[in-house]
């Protein structure tokens, strides 16, 4: 009743959404809105909208409540014109997000439940009573746990790489729902996080093995070939990997390859056209397709890397000109190779297969040399004495290659050089020159340390067993 004519009229100018603030106990003042005025506490009164909006002005004046209305017009103008031209979202668009991810959790929560009681709802396999008059109950989870295991016990009785790591992912795999909806209704973490790991790992493994066998499958006809022809045990997972640190080298008929003396990193193997091995002016003996060159006792488990120094003379073979064909080579870097058998132990035992075959070959191939209709060696003595040191010589390469690197597992490199020694007949008498010829004595090769220089100042000269015996038996 204390609204006038004017103020009922402007409020209802104002916006029908405005809020009504006041609260019960809230103090009222006059309309002019001067602080001298009497307070009273008023009641929560039931005012209808426009009243409500009166309510809120009642104690400005008219040029204040006027001023208050237009700038919540302008205001609600502004946010219009910036949700039309699209410098602001509405309300509704965040609204509605929300909306989705509220709808997206409980699909989500409805589909954990739902396959959290069909996983662990116990069912009842009908039995024969005269197998057993009681019910044999289980849940889905526990098949999955049962499953995992006996994957695991398949896996272990395949020798396939690539199928015993696939099962045991399978196993895994099933390990993990039975660990996650256990019987018990609560997840065992431990086993799932390390199930995961192994996932992860089988994973990465069974990749890196499909990617290798696309490699070999994607290899031309002509490395088909080869490996067919001279790597048969090795697998095509292998030979990708084999090949695939590897370079092409195309040399022309007479291109010198190698000289004697000539210190190198590199291995060969020949892939087309002949390669003449010659030691001081005498050819020893020729390389062939499927013949390596440069192994330094691969093929005994001598896993040398660095550099080597030549025993012979290797050039391409002038028989190439009549037949017209390049001689082309695959070529590795010694130390790259040596790296790669270390990581990977079936390639290694693979190779070292392929390299004895190797040199039955190219001991078949000196023996046909010296029994040659045409009299290819015209002096046998000869040529049987260079082959002597061309032997002697690579001997002497190979153990230069160990005693420059004895810190490297030297006892170890021991071990497999008198393997070595018993393939190619090395007698103690070759390996004492070889070690002269590295500056070692027997006695600092045995005990696998290099005495300094300094005792030949204080006078006093070691002198081997074997050069007394040797004295002796002269």
């Amino acid at each position: 009743g204390r609204f006038s004519n004017q103020s009922q009229s402007t409020s209802a100018r104002v916006h029908l959404h405005v809020h009504f603030n006041s609260r019960p106990g809230a103090t009222s003042r006059g309309f002019n809105g001067s602080s001298h005025m009497t307070q009273r506490t008023m009641p929560m009164p039931n005012y209808t909208t426009g009243e409500r909006a009166g309510r809120r002005y009642f104690h400005m004046n008219i040029k204040q409540a006027r001023s208050q209305i237009q700038t919540q017009m302008q205001r609600r103008f502004k946010a219009t014109v910036n949700v039309i031209s699209g410098a602001a979202k509405p309300a509704s668009t965040s609204a509605s997000q929300i909306t989705r991810k509220k709808l997206q959790g409980i699909s989500f929560a409805k589909f954990k439940t739902s396959l959290n009681e069909t996983l662990l709802r116990p069912r009842t396999l009908l039995i024969p009573r005269w197998i057993s008059p009681r019910p044999f109950s289980f849940t889905i989870s526990e098949c999955f746990g049962h499953a995992s295991f006996v994957l695991v016990a398949v896996s272990y009785a395949l020798d396939d790489f690539l199928y015993l790591r696939i099962i045991a992912v399978a196993g895994s795999t099933s390990m993990l729902f039975f660990t996650y909806f256990h019987p018990h209704g609560r997840v065992l973490w431990l086993p799932f996080k390390w199930n995961a790991l192994f996932i992860f790992i089988n994973s990465y493994r069974i990749a890196r093995t499909l990617y290798y066998q696309n490699m070999g499958n994607r290899l031309d006809e002509n490395m088909k070939r080869i490996k067919h022809d001279y790597f048969d045990l090795m697998d095509l997972v292998d030979f990708a990997k084999l090949t695939s640190i590897a370079r092409e080298e195309v040399f022309d008929a007479g291109d010198l390859i190698l000289h004697q003396g000539q210190k190198h990193h590199y291995i060969r193997m020949v892939l087309e056209g002949e390669l003449d091995v010659i030691r001081d002016g005498i050819k020893t003996y020729t390389l062939y397709e499927g013949n390596f060159v440069s192994e330094a006792g691969l093929h005994a488990g001598l896993l040398l890397k660095g550099s080597l120094e030549s025993c012979c003379t290797i050039v391409a073979s002038d028989s190439n000109t009549i037949s017209k064909k390049k001689v082309r080579c695959l070529v590795w870097n010694r130390t790259e190779l040596i790296e790669l058998l270390n990581r990977e132990g079936g390639l290694r035992r693979s190779l070292k297969a392929a390299l004895s075959w190797d040199i039955v070959r190219k001991l078949k191939g000196q023996r046909h040399l010296l029994t040659d209709k045409d009299h290819k060696v015209k002096d046998p003595a000869l040529w049987t004495l260079k082959r002597k040191e061309q032997s002697d010589d690579r001997y002497a390469a190979i153990l230069q290659n160990i005693v420059q690197h004895e810190n490297d597992d030297f006892n170890r490199r021991r071990i497999e050089l008198d393997h070595y020694r018993k393939i190619h007949h090395i007698d103690d008498k070759t390996h004492r020159l070889a070690l002269e010829k590295c500056g070692w004595t027997v006695r600092e090769y045995d005990t696998g340390v290099k005495m300094k220089a300094g005792r030949e100042e204080n006078g006093t000269v070691d002198i081997d067993d074997d050069d007394v015996d040797d004295g002796n038996n002269a």
